[in-house]
């Protein structure tokens, strides 16, 4: 990669040389997300997300081949189900509240509940949509991933 001076700006410019990789496709980061929360890989939208287990993202898609191991949601996910989750039952509350004025007491302990419920529903959405915004925005690995397909995806299929 080479800089070059435009437009009073210095900015990357990448030349293509023979055998070099060429320029990764543009990625919908709305889209992906969306295959993402509904549990689908970001990439195609077709295959799975999850592997058996609950949260276990699969290191493959098994339709299209991307590569998906390359994701770090495991930490945001539940701070951004909870912040979700927190959201949708104080506004519930509220909601609540103008119809049936009750204590405080007799309402924290109900809202506790739904918020705690709520959030582990959430959670593999969140964590898919998580994925996907990486896959999209090509953070972490999966920058390496769009621009060069290993010669062997599946180390079972050799």
């Amino acid at each position: 990669m080479s800089m070059e001076l435009t437009d009073s700006r210095l900015r990357p410019v990448r030349r293509e040389t023979p055998g070099s990789n060429p320029e990764a496709h543009a990625r919908s980061w709305p889209r992906a997300m969306l295959n993402g929360a509904l549990l689908r890989c970001p990439s195609c939208g077709e295959g799975h997300l999850y592997d058996g287990g609950r949260l276990k993202v699969v290191n493959y898609c098994p339709h299209c081949e991307e590569e998906l191991y390359h994701h770090r949601a495991s930490r945001m996910a539940p701070w951004f189900s909870a912040f979700l989750a927190a959201h949708i039952v104080v506004l519930a509350a509220w909601i609540i509240s103008w119809f049936a004025p009750l204590s405080l007491g007799w309402a924290a302990l109900p809202a506790l509940a739904v918020w705690a419920g709520l959030t582990w529903l959430l959670l593999p959405s969140v964590k898919g949509a998580v994925v996907g915004i990486q896959w999209a925005t090509r953070m972490l690995g999966f920058q390496y991933a769009a621009m060069c397909k290993p010669r062997h995806p599946h180390p079972h299929k050799h």
